[in-house]
């Protein structure tokens, strides 16, 4: 530890350390699913885009998986008009039409091309709509050589309770995990889309998490519902429906994902489905390997129901009695985009990208370091500064801003507690130290 005259004490070397790590040594890849809501180049969809990049700006993915295209148009345009603007280090997978008899929505990727390569794609037919593969490789300086390879898959499952549906759910799923029998067992894979699960006492969640097939695939964040029990009444009957032994219940508030409205009226694109936050419709899961690989593995605890602040059970996600940690903008930006929350989560390796342009400080303080309500610093024009971390002495994230296209920023800091704090951007080797005082 290093010790401060006066009432700044202590200041955690590990901390310090914790960054020369990540900035140097590991890569982070975010991940992102979203249902887009029939996203087309209709005038509908053309004017909800700036809310897509509201959303964006704030996520900073580096790989963006979609659902609910209707053609390439509207493809191009959300590509040119959201993910381009923000991140245009962008690029996107080849718009694919459908080869199964639901033919009217596609999925899709977008990419970060500097951290990740696309080496090839495939559709696998279902019966209801498409599964889309991507083979990624992540860029590395060792790339070449010693290749780490993302198995992608994106998709959307038959909507809607009944026998019926579920059958056609588990039959998408059959035609996934033949896939997985066909490829080596150290891959890693993930697998996202717009489920439409109810429990995970369905026969397509239970057939997708068979631990018995050579790859395992896990719901990283591990949160089934209350098993059947072993009476011989059929749940799924509306007759014996228990909310206990689905993702409805309030125990799972948290992690809804659809629905964000309660109502469509007065939003832009008003075609969504209504009745308020009360399913878990939307997944991304992942081989087990990401839970024991070294060579790329699921950072804990960044699996999350984008824009659920935990408290929004039945309500709409922009209503003001929701508030927490996405802020009220992002929630209104959500409401107005789509009838579904996006699904985001973190993986790393330790191997350092190709793209990694780390520099020692490309922002630095104009005037002092030592402040009372305001702080100003300048950011480097040659390096792109999205979003500045402020953390405390013991590592703890306390205040994030957005940057969009300003070299000077000012800082609003006069509602933290006296002390020493640490400024932080993405491709940074040392935090910039500053005193509130």
């Amino acid at each position: 530890m290093i010790f401060l005259r006066g009432s700044y004490k202590i200041v955690v070397i590990s901390f310090l350390f914790l960054f020369a790590f990540h900035s140097n040594g590991q890569t982070r890849i975010k991940t992102m699913f979203y249902n887009l809501l029939n996203y087309s180049t209709s005038t509908v969809s053309q004017n909800k885009t700036v809310h897509l990049k509201t959303i964006l700006d704030d996520i900073q993915p580096d790989l963006f998986m979609v659902c609910e295209l209707i053609n390439v148009q509207g493809s191009d345009y959300l590509f040119n008009n959201a993910v381009l603007t923000s991140n245009p280090d962008f690029a996107k997978a080849t718009f694919e039409l459908s080869q199964s008899p639901a033919s009217g929505l596609q999925q899709m990727v977008y990419y970060n091309s500097k951290k990740l390569i696309l080496e090839s794609s495939k559709i696998i037919t279902t019966n209801v709509r498409d599964i889309n593969r991507y083979t990624f490789k992540i860029n590395t300086v060792d790339a070449d050589t010693n290749p780490i390879r993302i198995e992608v898959f994106v998709t959307h499952l038959k909507a809607s309770t009944g026998n019926n549906n579920r059958q056609l759910r588990l039959s998408s799923v059959d035609e996934f995990v033949g896939e997985l029998f066909n490829m080596p067992t150290d891959s890693h894979v993930l697998f996202a889309g717009d489920f439409n699960l109810y429990t995970s006492n369905e026969e397509a969640y239970i057939r997708l998490t068979d631990n018995s097939y050579p790859i395992v695939m896990i719901d990283p964040i591990d949160r089934p519902s209350q098993p059947f029990p072993s009476d011989g009444t059929d749940y799924f009957d509306s007759n014996n429906y228990n909310i206990n032994y689905f993702w409805r219940s309030n125990a799972f508030t948290d992690i809804h994902t659809q629905s964000t409205r309660t109502s469509n009226t007065g939003l832009i694109d008003d075609s969504g489905a209504t009745g308020g936050l009360d399913d878990r419709f939307d997944f991304i899961m992942m081989s087990e390997n990401f839970n024991t690989s070294s060579d790329l593995f699921y950072v804990n605890n960044s699996y999350k129901s984008y824009g659920n602040n935990g408290n929004c059970y039945n309500s709409y996600i922009s209503n003001t009695s929701c508030s927490g940690t996405y802020s009220q903008a992002i929630r209104n930006a959500l409401i107005e985009f789509s009838d579904h929350l996006p699904v985001i989560m973190d993986i790393e390796t330790p191997s350092n990208t190709l793209s990694i342009s780390n520099v020692e400080n490309p922002i630095s303080f104009i005037g002092s370091n030592i402040v009372d309500n305001f702080l100003e610093i300048n950011a480097d024009p040659s390096f792109s500064v999205h979003k500045i971390s402020i953390y405390n002495q013991l590592g703890q994230l306390v205040q994030q801003k957005n940057i969009r296209n300003s070299n000077i920023i000012q800082l609003d800091v006069s509602h933290l507690s006296q002390g020493v704090y640490y400024i932080k951007t993405r491709n940074q080797l040392k935090p910039i130290k500053f005193l509130k005082i």
